[in-house]
């Protein structure tokens, strides 16, 4: 009896050291010694008045928000996996407060009762990786962000826009080739998982994008390809060529399709009627001190009934399309036959201090009136440099705008001339980011 005790307690004790061996040897993998996690807090307010539909509307919303993200190092030197959680709680908002993307709208209408906070697993993928013949490989399958991947891209305001699906990629000497498949979405300011959508409400199967790359330290250049399932198809061509140390120079090309599923819509619902295509160039000249951007886009967007046309930023309802154009401003800057002049001036005052001044211009022509709209904006960006305050971030940016009577987005003709609206709009951004582990 007295041996067999002797021989169990044996066991146990060399089955404990094995297992404490194997959780050892477990922890100390790049799985968990390579992981890593990081806590965000940020407190963003977004505001505009306008009267270019009615007497005078206000769009207001203000919120906090709180990120915490955990990304994984590799299993195997293969796989891992990326965990993001966002909150938001609402600070305030007025009537409108949903166009401006920050709270959740918990309710039919745009009610400022609405208005309501919420809270997500926003991201939770599965990584891969590997190395075949030099080339890096990548995939990920999950809910996951995608910028500017291909056609597909992401907007953030307390939280990101993420998607349902599968993305990778393959790169080597300067090439890259990557593609992506999503089915659902969960937009900025909200938790819910939406399928895609046409303009009129009827779901669509899916959105697939793919893209050809190319960089070197002068020259960089993207073709992408996309298509939301028999709703719409888009090309993409981007370049961009850095002269000196000094000059950059960049262009964009976007040009979309309508398929079947797009022109059975009534024409109230379509953004264009076949093709609508947007064109831009762009320079910036870059100092130590201060930078200036200048850029000059063109949109054509036949649109039929009187009716004026737009290029549509977006393949569908409840996803976000890529843009990088200096005519990035809602659907401003991208009407039909409108070209936009825009320019962007910064000057680093201290070292931790950055004012700047933004501006936009644009005219088209609607049956014979020339149509103007505008705005200015003044920004500014504080990082500061004291140890306990270097991860924070702090921009404002405020300014007037004009455009135009509408409705339904078609301009308000008094004896053949538009008549002018008036807009303000401003943007506070706090943003406080710390590493945990």
């Amino acid at each position: 009896m007295k041996r067999s005790a002797l021989s169990c307690l044996v066991a146990i004790s060399l089955f404990s050291t094995a297992a404490q061996a194997s959780v050892d040897d477990v922890l100390d993998s790049p799985f968990f010694s390579d992981s890593h996690a990081e806590l965000s807090l940020k407190n963003y307010w977004k505001y505009l008045k306008e009267d270019a539909a009615n007497p005078k509307e206000v769009h207001n919303a203000w919120g906090q928000g709180l990120a915490l993200g955990y990304q994984s190092g590799y299993l195997a030197d293969f796989i891992g996996v990326n965990l993001d959680y966002y909150s938001a709680v609402k600070l305030g908002a007025s009537d409108y407060f949903n166009t401006r993307g920050v709270l959740y709208n918990n309710g039919p209408g745009n009610s400022k009762e609405n208005a309501a906070g919420y809270s997500k697993v926003g991201q939770r993928y599965i990584k891969l990786k590997g190395d075949v013949g030099g080339a890096a490989l990548n995939a990920q399958a999950g809910w996951q962000v995608l910028r500017n991947h291909g056609v597909i891209s992401t907007s953030t305001r307390l939280s990101p826009t993420t998607y349902l699906g599968w993305s990778g990629g393959v790169s080597g000497a300067g090439l890259s080739l990557r593609g992506a498949y999503v089915e659902r979405s969960m937009d900025r300011n909200s938790p819910d998982s939406l399928r895609l959508q046409t303009n009129d409400g009827r779901y669509i199967n899916h959105l697939a994008s793919a893209e050809l790359g190319y960089e070197n330290k002068q020259f960089n250049g993207q073709l992408a390809y996309g298509e939301s399932q028999d709703y719409l198809r888009r090309q993409i061509l981007r370049v961009g060529y850095k002269a000196n140390e000094k000059l950059s120079l960049g262009s964009q090309i976007y040009t979309t399709q309508a398929l079947d599923d797009y022109k059975q819509m009534a024409l109230s619902k379509r953004n264009f009627d076949h093709n609508a295509n947007h064109y831009a160039l762009d320079a910036k000249w870059q100092e130590p001190l201060w930078s200036v951007k200048v850029g000059i886009a063109h949109t054509r967007a036949p649109k039929g009934d009187g009716q004026l046309g737009f290029y549509p930023r977006h393949m569908s309802k409840n996803s976000r399309g890529t843009f990088t154009s200096m005519a990035y401003a809602g659907e401003d800057y991208m009407r039909d036959g409108e070209t936009m002049l825009a320019t962007m001036a910064e000057y680093r005052i201290t070292p931790e201090f950055t004012a700047g001044l933004a501006g936009n211009v644009g005219q088209f022509s609607y049956q014979g009136a020339a149509v103007r709209t505008g705005e200015i904006n003044v920004f500014g960006r504080w990082a500061p440099s004291h140890p306990k305050l270097k991860n924070l971030t702090v921009f404002a940016m405020a300014g007037p705008g004009w455009s135009y009577k509408n409705s339904n987005k078609t301009p308000i003709l008094v004896d053949g001339h538009s008549q002018t609206s008036h807009s303000l709009s401003g943007e506070f951004i706090a943003e406080y980011r710390f590493k945990l582990f």
